[in-house]
This record gives C-alpha cells, structure tokens and sequence, in this order.
C-alpha cells in the first residue's frame, strides 16, 4: 500500500489551519501564581489537560470565537474499544484520513516563572501502542498542535493552541522503530526495550544477549528523538530541538 502523499499533508495542514488560536479556556492560571512554578510542572499539568481534551476537541467550542474556529475543520472522533484508554487513532477526518493529535508544550519566555538552568525534554510521543500493524500508511497522519500559556486581558494564563503540522505517520513510525534498532534495541513482550547498560559491553563486542540484558526504553518514542526530517524541524522551530 502506497503511503499518504506530501500533497495530502498539505491539504490536511491547510484545513487544519482554523486550530491556530483556539484556546483551551477549561485550565485558568492566574500570571501571579506562576512565579512558584518551573515550566516543566505548568507542562504536567497541561500535557494531562491536553491527552484528556485533545482527542475531544468539540468539546472546546464553549465560546463563539474557539465555536467559529473549530467549525467546518472536519475531524470526528474515531471509535475506539470500550475500555481502551488510548486507542489509535484519535479521529477520521471527513475526507476519510485518520489523524492522530498530539500537543507539545512550549515555554511562553513572556510569562514569569521558575526556569532551571536547563529545560526537560518535551514528553509528547508517539507510544509502543502505535505499531506497524495498527496504521493504514496511505491514510494516517500525525497532527502535532504546539501550546503554549497565553495571558488575557484579566491577568489569567490558559493554554492556547499556537501552531500545528501534520506529518506522515508511517514514516515518524519507521523513523521511530529504525532508531530503536540502530542502538540495539528490540521488542521484547510487545515492550520496547534497550540494552542496559551493564551490558553494553557484551553488546559492542559482539556476545549474544538474552532477554535479561535489556531494559525499558523510558525514552521510546518521545518526539524530540524521532529522526524524522520534517518532525525535527518543527521541533526545532519551536525551540526544543537545540
């Protein structure tokens, strides 16, 4: 099967467009407040809004500007398995694409806070529950939406969509898996796993390694580490990527 066409990413990122700007109004923070915070616990805190509400994000048009925003834009949730709490993929879009959602929180430098020496790595990813198996390469796509704390008018800080770009879920996939095994790594139980490192020494010269000589790879599928061209570039753009 041929996979989703440059040109039908286009098309998605222009109907997506209508996403820049809607704000999730359900999180308030007031800017005062935000002095006692690192930017890394004001991401824990949206990145869990965010897995709740973004694959539900009819639910936001609570106002007329994120109603006029979010209307016409196309995407239907998917159905997923009763019980299931992350199913892929999030939605099926009217034209018959299916788009997962993924946010990647962004520091706002104009808001006051805590900053230690050196940021945390973003912690959105593409999960081991998104396999080789699961995606149809000529339909799925993968709509990351950038958020950051935006202050209104009253002094309260909410998350506000600021960006978007949809990119080919087979190749941020293949691109996820090859790095995998470039450094060693295999699927083991249906897990992720990496070599330890108490038996990297075994793996560099070359012994067979059982089962006991790896460990979860805590780090599988963050997007930050994807080697996918047009993924690190957006990455880049939005400064989590040096």
């Amino acid at each position: 099967m041929a996979d989703i066409t440059p040109l039908e990413l286009e098309g998605l990122q222009r109907l997506f467009q209508p996403l820049i700007g809607v704000k999730i109004n359900w999180l308030s923070i007031p800017n005062r407040a935000l002095a006692g915070f690192e930017p890394s616990q004001i991401a824990v805190i949206v990145n869990t809004l965010l897995d709740a509400i973004l694959p539900q994000i009819e639910y936001l048009a609570t106002d007329d500007e994120n109603a006029k925003r979010l209307r016409g834009i196309g995407l239907s949730k998917s159905p997923g398995i009763i019980g299931q709490r992350e199913s892929y993929p999030d939605y099926v879009h009217a034209s018959g694409k299916r788009v997962e959602l993924k946010g990647l929180f962004v520091d706002n430098p104009a808001l006051a806070m805590k900053r230690p020496p050196t940021a945390r790595e973003p912690s959105a990813r593409l999960k081991e529950n998104v396999t080789m198996d699961v995606i149809h390469p000529a339909n799925d796509a993968l709509l990351l939406a950038a958020v950051q704390l935006t202050e209104d008018d009253s002094g309260d800080c909410s998350p506000t969509i600021t960006d978007i770009g949809v990119f080919s879920m087979i190749e941020c996939v293949r691109a996820r898996d090859a790095r995998l095994a470039e450094a060693g790594g295999r699927w083991i139980d249906d897990i992720p796993k990496v070599v330890k490192k108490t038996s990297m020494r075994k793996f560099t010269s070359g012994k067979r390694l059982t089962a006991g000589d790896f460990e979860k790879d805590t780090n599988f599928g963050k997007l930050k580490r994807i080697p996918y061209p047009p993924l690190q570039e957006f990455m880049r753009k939005h400064g989590t990527i040096a």
